[in-house]
């Protein structure tokens, strides 16, 4: 903590807060003190005296709670202050004549009241607020670069924790055997671990293995008090504190919120003695206060960890963990940060995976918490995060997507009905749960200049499909495979909207048209706006793709291919810095990973007009595929960008 650093006496901004507020009351009664005194007709007696030292200690009162000109305020943990709790602190500085110092890590988790406003503060000051260069709580370099990588929410430091081993994936049950088996090895080698969770039903979880296993081992007492998460405590028991108590006093501090004790003794009226993890004198916890504010302190949630540092920690991540708790979690430890990923969360097994999509793996959950931001916005950010969503590429796209299905519905309808397919077997393909695939991909084979009003017909009379469980499926398949092999020869982009979308041709509904217009343009604008963004800015993995052609036309070309690439990030969420197209296991419905294929054939088609020479080419497309260039790729074989 920033005040035992620094030496000094310390207040959270509760406290402070609700004593800085008793100044009006507290001035009220020096001015009817001071007019009682004034008035009082023997200034000698006993009676006036009282009334000067409740005078004077009134005065004293207000002092202590002023703010003073010129007066440092050093808020620690800022992220934490809500917005309203930041303006009263700041109003009271600037009526004194102070300043305010506001100290934190912005990629950290927000306050549990209205917050956001130390991140918007952070943005708006850009290259004005000090910023450390050097992270210092890590033994290891890479560590301090990936933490920084995790916090600007880049799957490039997923990459890096799992090179590390840092990273393991499982199922729920097996997960907690693990980070409890790994905590208790850590521990047993003498080194201050932690384990971490998202919930508080996981953290309770842990707590009661560890119990457990420490009664089984002989060092806690079997016997103990029932205290505030419905577990017990007993001697050599670790505790955490819930709830400041400025009347239990130990030394010359007191028991405050997230204080850590060790169990010297428990009383049969409930109480219980208590000495700090790092020794001094023991304080008496009443019984009331055990029952209600004493947990187990072995396993705690990132919120409660977040200022802490250990030696080592042991995390279990989900996909509903955001990146500000993965971020918190990460960064506690010094010699090591394990994360154990669920990778077999289901939160409603009845509307689980219908066999189409693989079970995600580590990488892929990671990938989706570090989307995931769960901080507060100021009201500011929010609106103008909900303008860039309107602008969001991959908002238009779904979007467009829903308009076009609608638009050409009636001409998919006729055709399925041209196609031969009897009434039972037509009906089923329009119930099933794979037609809206089936339609996106006759959408996407026209979009690649392929006859499809002439050809799909005979999908249906060339094999039967009597034995299909779901014919809507088996037809997408064909029309997919079909797509792939015959559309492959043809020029990627011929028709589609920023080199990615199929664009929707055969419209007769005016109104539909236009609207799927103006959404196409707004498409083309948003991946051109991105692609200068990012090229401007020379970000690592357009680097990669080489210097940019001179000659106009090649030059122009070259940006084409980019914009489709960074069409593809936005679309598909990928924040890998350093590979154009991320990780493969990003891409796995079959729109994501045909587009992959698109950006792919983009990436290849910028790198050759970079190429001065052929014998260039290969290493160029090693770079940007960010793989060894011994092995000395072609032009078609770069699968890992």
């Amino acid at each position: 903590m920033l005040g035992d650093e620094l030496g000094i006496e310390t207040e959270n901004t509760a406290k402070w807060l609700t004593e800085w507020r008793r100044i009006p009351e507290l001035t009220a009664r020096l001015d009817r003190l001071a007019i009682n005194l004034a008035r009082h007709a023997y200034p000698r007696s006993p009676s006036a005296a009282r009334l000067r030292a409740r005078l004077a200690e009134t005065e004293q009162a207000i002092s202590e709670r002023r703010l003073k000109p010129g007066q440092l305020v050093m808020v620690d943990e800022s992220s934490l202050a809500g917005t309203f709790t930041l303006d009263e602190l700041v109003s009271a500085a600037t009526t004194a004549g102070s300043k305010i110092l506001l100290l934190g890590d912005h990629g950290q988790m927000s306050s549990v009241e209205a917050g956001g406003a130390f991140s918007l503060l952070d943005k708006d000051r850009g290259d004005l607020v000090p910023e450390l260069t050097d992270v210092h709580r890590f033994d290891s370099e890479w560590e301090k670069a990936a933490s920084v990588e995790l916090r600007a929410g880049n799957t490039s430091a997923i990459y890096a924790y799992e090179t590390h081993d840092r990273v393991t994936g499982g199922d729920r049950d097996s997960l907690l055997d693990a980070i409890y088996a790994a905590w208790k090895a850590d521990v047993e080698a003498g080194k201050s671990s932690l384990m971490i969770a998202g919930d508080t039903a996981t953290v309770t979880e842990l707590n009661r293995r560890s119990r457990v296993g420490r009664v089984a081992e002989g060092t806690v007492a079997s016997a103990g008090l029932s205290i505030a998460d419905g577990q017990r405590a007993g001697v050599g028991d670790e505790i955490v504190t819930r709830q400041n108590n400025r009347l239990l006093t130990t030394g010359r501090s007191w028991v405050k919120n997230g204080d850590r004790f060790v169990v010297a003794a428990t009383n049969h009226d409930g109480s219980m003695a208590v000495r700090r993890v790092s020794g001094g004198t023991e304080v008496m916890l009443p019984a009331d206060y055990v029952a209600q504010h004493v947990e187990l302190g072995y396993a705690t949630t990132s919120y409660r960890s977040q200022g802490r540092t250990v030696d080592t920690t042991h995390s279990l991540v989900s996909p509903t963990t955001t990146r500000e708790v993965l971020y918190v979690a990460a960064t506690r430890g010094r010699e090591s940060n394990m994360i154990y990923v669920d990778t077999s969360f289901d939160p409603d097994p009845a509307t689980g995976h219908d066999g189409t999509i693989a079970p995600q793996s580590a990488s892929e959950v990671l990938t989706g918490v570090l989307a995931n931001e769960g901080a507060d916005l100021s009201a500011h950010e929010t609106l103008e995060r909900a303008q860039r969503h309107i602008e969001d590429f991959s908002v238009l796209a779904a979007e467009y997507e829903t308009l076009a299905r609608a638009a050409q519905q009636q001409r998919w309808d006729d055709l399925l009905y041209r196609s031969g397919l009897e009434p039972r077997r037509l009906e089923q393909v329009r119930q099933s749960p794979a037609y809206g695939p089936l339609l996106a991909a006759l959408r996407d084979a026209e979009a690649h200049g392929l006859a499809v009003e002439q050809t799909f017909p005979g999908f249906v009379a060339t094999r039967p499909l009597d034995d299909a469980e779901d014919p809507a499926a088996v037809l997408r398949d064909r029309v997919d495979r079909w797509a792939q092999v015959v559309g492959s020869s043809r020029r990627a982009g011929m028709n589609l909207i920023a080199g990615l979308i199929p664009r929707a041709v055969g419209l007769t509904d005016p109104d539909m048209a236009r609207a799927l217009e103006e959404r196409e343009e707004a498409m083309q604008r948003r991946a051109r706006a991105l692609a200068e963004q990012v090229i401007e800015r020379n970000q690592i993995w357009v680097r990669r793709l080489g210097v940019p052609p001179t000659e106009p036309r090649a030059k122009e070309q070259w940006i084409e291919a980019v914009t489709t690439v960074v069409a593809y990030r936005e679309r598909w969420n990928i924040g890998d810095v350093h590979r154009a197209l991320g990780s493969k296991v990003t891409a796995r419905t079959i729109e994501a990973i045909n587009q992959r294929n698109l950006a792919q054939a983009a990436v290849n088609r910028a790198s050759r007009l970079t190429c001065r020479q052929e014998a260039q080419c290969p290493e160029l497309l090693a770079a940007a595929a960010d793989i060894s260039p011994a092995g000395r790729p072609g032009l078609q074989d770069a699968r890992s960008i």
